[in-house]
C-alpha cells in the first residue's frame, strides 16, 4: 500500500513537518503492535492486522527535512558524511560535488587522469552507507556535523533497522537531469550550466584550459566547448522534436513545447522529460553534437531507461544485500558518470542537481 501525505498552505513546513507527521507515527505504532478483530472478508474469519512503513519516497530537499541529514554545504552527501568532497566555485558561487572516482575499481585509469577532472588524482576508497543504528547513536551524542535533527521515524522501534529507509524519486531526478542538459546544449537562460563564471572556475581548477574566455575589445568571446552547438545545429534539433509524432496518449505534443524563433524548448513536465531523456534526445542531437558528448548522454538516456525498466528493483535488492553488488560493468553507472564528469562543467554537480552521482546514487544504495 502506498500512503500519500499532501499538506496545505502557502509554504512548506521544512524541518518542522514533524508536527504534521505525528498523528501517522502514532498509527504506525499502532499497526506494529497489531489491530484484533479485524474481518477477513474472503477467508470468514478474524485476524490481527500489522503493517510496518518500507521507506519514504521523496526528492532531495524533502530529504533531508524527513531524515534530518543536511542537503546543502560543504558536507551535503548522506553517504560521505564528514569525506564529502566538496569543492566551492570562486566565480559560479556555489559548492561542487566532483570527488566521484573514488566509487570506481582501484585500477580504473579515469582515476590516474588528472586534466579531464579537478586537476588530482584520486586513490581513495568509497565510504560505506551508514546503517539505521549508526544514524541514530551519531545524532543522539551530538554528533551532529551532517545531521540537523533526529528524524521523527526513529520513534519507530524497527526504523533504525531498515536498511533503506529513503528513496529519491527518480522522476524528480530525470527532470533535472534533463532541464540542465537540454539547458545547456541550447542555452536556455536560466537554466545553462556554461558561461564566463563556468569558464574562469575551470581556469582556476587548472583543468580544460583551452576552453577560458577570450577577452577583446568590445566583447568577451567563449572558445566552443564539447557541449556548444551552433545556431544552426540549435534550430536543427529544435526542427528534429518539432516534427517528432508519438503514439497518443505516449507523452505530451512535443510541437507544442518547440519555440523555433529561439531554438527553445518551453513548459517541460515531468513526464516530458522522461520521454525527452529515454527515447527522443538521443535521437535529435546524434547528428549534431560532437561524438564523446553525444555518446555520454546516449548512455545515460540508456542508464535511465533500465531504472524504470525494472533494473531499480532487482538493484535495490542487490544493494540490500551488498552495497558494492553495482561493480557489474553493465549495471554500473559509475564509468558513465565519470565520462560525464569529464566532458561538462563542474558547476553542473551541484549537490541539489548532482547529476548523476549524487542522485542516482542515493537511489541505488541504500540511506
Amino acid at each position: 500500500m502506498m500512503l500519500t501525505l499532501l499538506i496545505s498552505g502557502p509554504k512548506q513546513p521544512g524541518n518542522d513537518i514533524d508536527v504534521y507527521l505525528e498523528p501517522l507515527i502514532d498509527d504506525l505504532k499502532s499497526l506494529w503492535d497489531g489491530i484484533g478483530g479485524v474481518y477477513d472478508a474472503h477467508n470468514g474469519e478474524y485476524f490481527t492486522l500489522r503493517a510496518a512503513l518500507m521507506w519514504t519516497i521523496n526528492d532531495f530537499p524533502a530529504y533531508g527535512n524527513l531524515s534530518g541529514c543536511v542537503v546543502k554545504g560543504y558536507k551535503a552527501c548522506p553517504i560521505c558524511g564528514d569525506d564529502t568532497p566538496s569543492h566551492r566555485l570562486k566565480n559560479g558561487h556555489k559548492i561542487c560535488y566532483i570527488g566521484h572516482r573514488k566509487w570506481l575499481p582501484i585500477n580504473h585509469p579515469y582515476r590516474r587522469q588528472r586534466a579531464a577532472f579537478n586537476a588530482k588524482p584520486e586513490y581513495g576508497t568509497h565510504p560505506e552507507p551508514l546503517t539505521g543504528e549508526e544514524v541514530l547513536h551519531m545524532v543522539e551524542d551530538g554528533d551532529r556535523v551532517c545531521w540537523k535533527k533526529k528524524s521523527i521515524f526513529f520513534d519507530l522501534e524497527y526504523w533504525k533497522y531498515l536498511p533503506v529507509r529513503h528513496v529519491l524519486d527518480v522522476m524528480h531526478i530525470e527532470k533535472n537531469v534533463c532541464d540542465s542538459i537540454i539547458g545547456t546544449l541550447l542555452e536556455i537562460p536560466g537554466k545553462n550550466k556554461d558561461g564566463i563564471a563556468a569558464r574562469l572556475d575551470l581556469l582556476n581548477m587548472g583543468v580544460k584550459t583551452d576552453l577560458q574566455p577570450e577577452y577583446g575589445e568590445r566583447r568577451t568571446r567563449l572558445p566552443p566547448g564539447p557541449w556548444n552547438l551552433s545556431r544552426a545545429e540549435k534550430r536543427e534539433v529544435c526542427n528534429s522534436f518539432y516534427g517528432m509524432k508519438v503514439p497518443e496518449g505516449y507523452s505530451s505534443n512535443i510541437k507544442n513545447l518547440v519555440s523555433l524563433q529561439d531554438s527553445r524548448l518551453l513548459g517541460l513536465k515531468s513526464h516530458d522529460c522522461h520521454t525527452l531523456m529515454q527515447q527522443l534526445l538521443p535521437v535529435a542531437i546524434r547528428s549534431v553534437l560532437e561524438k564523446p558528448a553525444s555518446l555520454i548522454i546516449e548512455i545515460i538516456s540508456i542508464q535511465l531507461h533500465s531504472l524504470f525498466q525494472g533494473h531499480l528493483r532487482s538493484l535495490l535488492i542487490l544493494q540490500i544485500r551488498d552495497v558494492r553488488s553495482c561493480s557489474h560493468p553493465r549495471r554500473s553507472p559509475w564509468p558513465v558518470l565519470r565520462a560525464f564528469d569529464s566532458s561538462f562543467m563542474p558547476s553542473s554537480f551541484s549537490c541539489g542537481r548532482s547529476r548523476v552521482r549524487g542522485r542516482i546514487k542515493l537511489e541505488l544504495q541504500p540511506i
